[in-house]
């Protein structure tokens, strides 16, 4: 779950992995869910209707890779979201 208890929608799915440039077969290897769940799960819109300890599980393998997950703050232009906890590629200054 997000901060607050709120659950990964599909959308933030879809965003994480394009921002990672993973495949679908290399989510469902990091996560350990199939490839058809991750499919039917970035199909929809919204909360997607598979248990908690499927999204959980997506979200771990995101957050090991340095994914952020963003909830929806309420604004106008706001909604859930993500960004990069650390970006893939910069090198730290030194």
């Amino acid at each position: 779950m997000l901060p607050g208890g709120l659950l990964l929608t599909a959308c933030q799915v879809r965003m994480a992995r394009a921002a990672l440039r993973w495949p679908v077969e290399e989510l469902a290897r990091r996560s350990g869910v199939s490839q058809a769940s991750i499919r039917r799960i970035e199909s929809v819109y919204g909360v997607p209707n598979v248990t908690v300890a499927v999204l959980e599980k997506l979200r771990a393998a995101f957050e090991q890779a340095g994914i952020v997950f963003l909830a929806d703050d309420g604004a106008r232009d706001g909604g859930p979201g993500i960004r990069f906890s650390r970006y893939p590629g910069r090198t730290p200054a030194a």
